[in-house]
Protein backbone atom coordinates (compact mmCIF):
# COMPACT_ATOMS: atom_id res chain seq x y z
CA UNK A 1 0.00 0.00 0.00
CA UNK A 2 1.07 3.59 -0.30
CA UNK A 3 2.61 5.61 2.09
CA UNK A 4 0.57 8.26 3.42
CA UNK A 5 2.02 11.63 4.39
CA UNK A 6 0.22 14.25 6.17
CA UNK A 7 1.41 17.96 6.14
CA UNK A 8 0.64 20.84 7.72
CA UNK A 9 2.51 23.81 6.88
CA UNK A 10 1.81 27.43 6.67
CA UNK A 11 0.73 29.40 4.10
CA UNK A 12 2.34 32.61 3.18
CA UNK A 13 -0.10 33.35 0.34
CA UNK A 14 -3.75 32.08 2.76
CA UNK A 15 -1.57 33.63 6.34
CA UNK A 16 -2.61 30.38 8.11
CA UNK A 17 -1.75 26.81 8.93
CA UNK A 18 -3.18 23.83 5.56
CA UNK A 19 -3.39 20.40 5.10
CA UNK A 20 -2.58 18.19 2.14
CA UNK A 21 -2.46 14.57 2.32
CA UNK A 22 0.36 12.91 0.22
CA UNK A 23 0.16 9.35 -0.98
CA UNK A 24 3.83 7.62 -2.88
CA UNK A 25 3.90 4.34 -4.34
CA UNK A 26 5.01 1.49 -1.85
CA UNK A 27 8.58 1.07 -3.21
CA UNK A 28 12.08 0.99 -2.88
CA UNK A 29 12.25 4.75 -4.00
CA UNK A 30 9.65 5.53 -1.99
CA UNK A 31 11.34 3.79 1.36
CA UNK A 32 14.78 5.56 0.18
CA UNK A 33 13.42 8.97 0.42
CA UNK A 34 11.29 8.20 3.71
CA UNK A 35 14.56 7.44 5.19
CA UNK A 36 16.16 10.21 4.25
CA UNK A 37 18.89 8.19 2.46
CA UNK A 38 19.46 9.09 -1.06
CA UNK A 39 17.79 11.28 -3.38
CA UNK A 40 15.23 9.09 -5.37
CA UNK A 41 14.22 9.33 -9.00
CA UNK A 42 11.58 11.86 -9.33
CA UNK A 43 7.90 10.60 -9.56
CA UNK A 44 5.24 11.11 -12.09
CA UNK A 45 2.79 13.19 -10.22
CA UNK A 46 -1.42 13.54 -9.90
CA UNK A 47 -2.62 16.78 -7.93
CA UNK A 48 -6.02 15.52 -7.19
CA UNK A 49 -8.87 18.28 -5.94
CA UNK A 50 -11.73 17.41 -3.53
CA UNK A 51 -15.31 18.49 -4.15
CA UNK A 52 -18.15 21.16 -2.73
CA UNK A 53 -17.68 20.44 1.50
CA UNK A 54 -14.66 17.84 0.81
CA UNK A 55 -10.75 18.26 2.23
CA UNK A 56 -7.65 16.26 2.05
CA UNK A 57 -8.82 13.46 3.57
CA UNK A 58 -11.75 13.37 1.10
CA UNK A 59 -10.02 11.00 -1.35
CA UNK A 60 -8.53 8.70 0.81
CA UNK A 61 -11.68 8.34 2.92
CA UNK A 62 -14.32 7.05 0.24
CA UNK A 63 -12.32 5.60 -2.66
CA UNK A 64 -9.25 2.80 -3.60
CA UNK A 65 -6.83 6.09 -4.45
CA UNK A 66 -4.04 4.57 -2.12
CA UNK A 67 -4.11 1.10 -3.79
CA UNK A 68 -4.18 2.90 -7.48
CA UNK A 69 -1.14 5.08 -6.29
CA UNK A 70 0.69 1.81 -5.83
CA UNK A 71 -1.08 0.02 -8.69
CA UNK A 72 0.40 2.78 -11.04
CA UNK A 73 3.23 4.35 -9.11
CA UNK A 74 2.18 7.66 -9.46
CA UNK A 75 2.64 10.46 -6.46
CA UNK A 76 -1.01 11.83 -5.80
CA UNK A 77 -1.35 14.92 -3.67
CA UNK A 78 -4.77 16.00 -2.35
CA UNK A 79 -5.08 19.60 -1.10
CA UNK A 80 -7.69 20.87 1.39
CA UNK A 81 -8.91 24.13 -0.52
CA UNK A 82 -12.54 23.96 1.10
CA UNK A 83 -15.47 25.61 -0.29
CA UNK A 84 -13.11 27.70 -2.61
CA UNK A 85 -14.03 27.00 -5.98
CA UNK A 86 -10.42 27.02 -6.67
CA UNK A 87 -10.97 30.51 -7.06
CA UNK A 88 -9.19 33.99 -5.64
CA UNK A 89 -12.20 34.90 -3.32
CA UNK A 90 -13.85 38.11 -4.04
CA UNK A 91 -14.39 38.19 0.08
CA UNK A 92 -12.28 35.57 1.21
CA UNK A 93 -8.68 34.03 0.86
CA UNK A 94 -7.03 33.84 -2.56
CA UNK A 95 -7.04 30.02 -2.78
CA UNK A 96 -5.54 29.55 -6.48
CA UNK A 97 -2.97 31.53 -6.18
CA UNK A 98 -2.08 29.08 -3.02
CA UNK A 99 -2.89 25.79 -5.52
CA UNK A 100 -1.01 27.22 -8.68
CA UNK A 101 2.22 29.48 -6.73
CA UNK A 102 2.87 28.27 -3.65
CA UNK A 103 1.01 24.45 -3.12
CA UNK A 104 3.25 23.19 -5.87
CA UNK A 105 6.37 24.81 -4.82
CA UNK A 106 6.56 23.23 -1.53
CA UNK A 107 5.26 19.57 -2.76
CA UNK A 108 8.03 19.87 -5.45
CA UNK A 109 10.72 21.40 -2.39
CA UNK A 110 9.76 18.23 -0.05
CA UNK A 111 9.01 15.32 -2.10
CA UNK A 112 10.38 13.65 -4.89
CA UNK A 113 7.57 14.75 -7.37
CA UNK A 114 8.91 15.35 -11.06
CA UNK A 115 9.06 18.99 -12.29
CA UNK A 116 8.48 17.72 -15.87
CA UNK A 117 5.72 19.16 -17.65
CA UNK A 118 5.02 16.02 -18.93
CA UNK A 119 4.83 13.94 -15.55
CA UNK A 120 2.19 16.00 -13.98
CA UNK A 121 -1.27 15.35 -14.35
CA UNK A 122 -4.56 17.04 -12.17
CA UNK A 123 -7.48 15.60 -12.01
CA UNK A 124 -10.93 16.07 -9.74
CA UNK A 125 -14.47 15.29 -9.26
CA UNK A 126 -17.75 17.44 -9.28
CA UNK A 127 -15.84 21.12 -7.39
CA UNK A 128 -12.80 19.34 -8.36
CA UNK A 129 -13.25 18.56 -11.78
CA UNK A 130 -14.12 22.35 -12.41
CA UNK A 131 -10.69 22.98 -10.72
CA UNK A 132 -8.83 20.86 -12.90
CA UNK A 133 -9.57 21.95 -15.98
CA UNK A 134 -9.52 25.92 -14.16
CA UNK A 135 -6.11 25.02 -12.89
CA UNK A 136 -4.78 23.15 -15.91
CA UNK A 137 -6.05 25.53 -18.63
CA UNK A 138 -4.62 28.62 -16.50
CA UNK A 139 -1.51 26.85 -16.16
CA UNK A 140 -0.99 24.94 -19.77
CA UNK A 141 2.57 24.98 -19.32
CA UNK A 142 2.71 22.74 -15.94
CA UNK A 143 0.32 19.59 -16.97
CA UNK A 144 0.18 17.34 -19.68
CA UNK A 145 -3.18 16.12 -18.88
CA UNK A 146 -6.20 17.06 -17.16
CA UNK A 147 -9.26 14.52 -16.22
CA UNK A 148 -12.76 15.30 -14.85
CA UNK A 149 -15.47 13.55 -13.63
CA UNK A 150 -18.95 14.53 -13.23
CA UNK A 151 -17.62 18.63 -13.14
CA UNK A 152 -19.22 21.10 -12.12
CA UNK A 153 -17.50 23.47 -15.66
CA UNK A 154 -20.20 26.13 -15.60
CA UNK A 155 -19.24 28.59 -12.92
CA UNK A 156 -22.39 30.32 -13.21
CA UNK A 157 -24.38 27.06 -12.41
CA UNK A 158 -23.05 27.62 -8.48
CA UNK A 159 -26.51 30.74 -8.24
CA UNK A 160 -28.95 28.21 -9.38
CA UNK A 161 -31.45 26.76 -6.56
CA UNK A 162 -29.93 30.14 -4.28
CA UNK A 163 -30.00 28.05 -1.03
CA UNK A 164 -29.34 30.55 1.71
CA UNK A 165 -25.65 28.90 2.51
CA UNK A 166 -25.21 28.38 -1.00
CA UNK A 167 -25.73 32.01 -2.09
CA UNK A 168 -23.58 33.47 0.84
CA UNK A 169 -20.79 31.15 -0.63
CA UNK A 170 -21.24 32.49 -4.16
CA UNK A 171 -21.17 35.97 -2.81
CA UNK A 172 -18.24 35.43 -0.85
CA UNK A 173 -16.67 33.59 -3.90
CA UNK A 174 -17.27 36.16 -6.54
CA UNK A 175 -19.35 39.42 -5.28
CA UNK A 176 -22.84 40.67 -5.37
CA UNK A 177 -23.79 41.01 -7.75
CA UNK A 178 -21.72 37.99 -9.10
CA UNK A 179 -18.13 39.51 -10.97
CA UNK A 180 -17.34 36.33 -13.19
CA UNK A 181 -14.92 37.02 -14.75
CA UNK A 182 -14.53 34.59 -18.45
CA UNK A 183 -10.70 34.82 -18.89
CA UNK A 184 -10.64 34.04 -15.12
CA UNK A 185 -13.72 31.50 -14.36
CA UNK A 186 -14.96 30.11 -16.97
CA UNK A 187 -13.32 27.02 -18.56
CA UNK A 188 -15.00 27.31 -21.55
CA UNK A 189 -13.51 30.51 -22.17
CA UNK A 190 -10.04 29.22 -20.69
CA UNK A 191 -10.17 26.71 -23.30
CA UNK A 192 -10.86 29.17 -26.55
CA UNK A 193 -8.32 31.09 -25.22
CA UNK A 194 -5.90 28.72 -25.84
CA UNK A 195 -6.97 27.62 -29.03
CA UNK A 196 -7.09 31.23 -29.93
CA UNK A 197 -3.59 31.88 -28.67
CA UNK A 198 -1.88 28.87 -30.61
CA UNK A 199 -0.48 27.62 -27.48
CA UNK A 200 -0.26 23.73 -26.39
CA UNK A 201 -3.51 22.26 -24.64
CA UNK A 202 -3.04 19.80 -22.25
CA UNK A 203 -5.02 16.11 -23.36
CA UNK A 204 -8.29 16.41 -22.04
CA UNK A 205 -9.95 14.12 -20.50
CA UNK A 206 -14.33 14.07 -18.98
CA UNK A 207 -16.46 11.46 -18.14
CA UNK A 208 -19.88 11.29 -15.69
CA UNK A 209 -22.59 9.16 -14.99
CA UNK A 210 -25.63 9.14 -16.98
CA UNK A 211 -28.41 9.97 -13.80
CA UNK A 212 -25.53 12.47 -12.88
CA UNK A 213 -27.32 16.24 -12.00
CA UNK A 214 -24.11 17.47 -13.61
CA UNK A 215 -24.24 15.46 -16.51
CA UNK A 216 -25.05 18.21 -19.25
CA UNK A 217 -21.85 20.03 -17.80
CA UNK A 218 -19.59 17.27 -19.44
CA UNK A 219 -21.41 16.64 -22.21
CA UNK A 220 -21.19 20.45 -22.66
CA UNK A 221 -18.23 20.55 -22.23
CA UNK A 222 -17.47 17.67 -24.95
CA UNK A 223 -19.24 19.16 -27.06
CA UNK A 224 -17.39 23.04 -27.03
CA UNK A 225 -14.59 21.20 -27.64
CA UNK A 226 -15.85 19.15 -30.72
CA UNK A 227 -16.42 22.72 -32.14
CA UNK A 228 -13.16 24.19 -31.74
CA UNK A 229 -11.79 20.43 -32.75
CA UNK A 230 -9.66 19.92 -29.42
CA UNK A 231 -9.40 16.68 -28.83
CA UNK A 232 -11.47 15.12 -25.68
CA UNK A 233 -12.24 11.79 -24.19
CA UNK A 234 -15.22 11.44 -22.69
CA UNK A 235 -17.02 8.40 -21.24
CA UNK A 236 -20.20 8.22 -19.75
CA UNK A 237 -21.71 4.73 -17.75
CA UNK A 238 -24.78 4.09 -15.27
CA UNK A 239 -24.25 6.42 -12.39
CA UNK A 240 -24.76 8.89 -10.16
CA UNK A 241 -22.82 11.79 -7.90
CA UNK A 242 -20.86 9.50 -5.77
CA UNK A 243 -17.74 7.80 -5.09
CA UNK A 244 -18.67 4.65 -6.58
CA UNK A 245 -18.58 6.51 -10.31
CA UNK A 246 -15.46 8.11 -9.05
CA UNK A 247 -14.06 5.03 -8.01
CA UNK A 248 -14.49 3.08 -11.31
CA UNK A 249 -13.44 6.13 -13.55
CA UNK A 250 -10.45 7.26 -12.07
CA UNK A 251 -8.82 3.93 -13.04
CA UNK A 252 -9.96 4.76 -16.32
CA UNK A 253 -8.42 8.11 -16.33
CA UNK A 254 -5.09 7.12 -14.48
CA UNK A 255 -4.95 4.43 -17.55
CA UNK A 256 -5.37 7.35 -20.00
CA UNK A 257 -2.82 9.53 -18.51
CA UNK A 258 -0.17 7.34 -17.71
CA UNK A 259 -0.76 4.45 -20.82
CA UNK A 260 -2.21 6.49 -23.40
CA UNK A 261 -1.15 4.11 -25.76
CA UNK A 262 -3.55 0.94 -24.08
CA UNK A 263 -6.46 3.60 -24.02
Amino acid sequence: MAAFVHCNFRSNILCMSVDVSVLLPDNERSRLFLENKQEPVKYKTLYLLHGFTGDYMSYLRTSNIERYADEYQIMVVMPSIYNSAYTDMKYGLDYFTYLSKELMHFIELTFPASQKREERFVAGMSMGGYGAYKFGLSCPEKFCAIGGVAGSYHAEYRYQGKVSTVSTLCEGLYGDPPQIVPEVHDVFTLLKQLKEEGKEIPRLYTCCGTEDRRYQDSVDLKEFAEKLEIPMVFEQGPGKHDMIFFDEYIQRILKWMLCPQEV
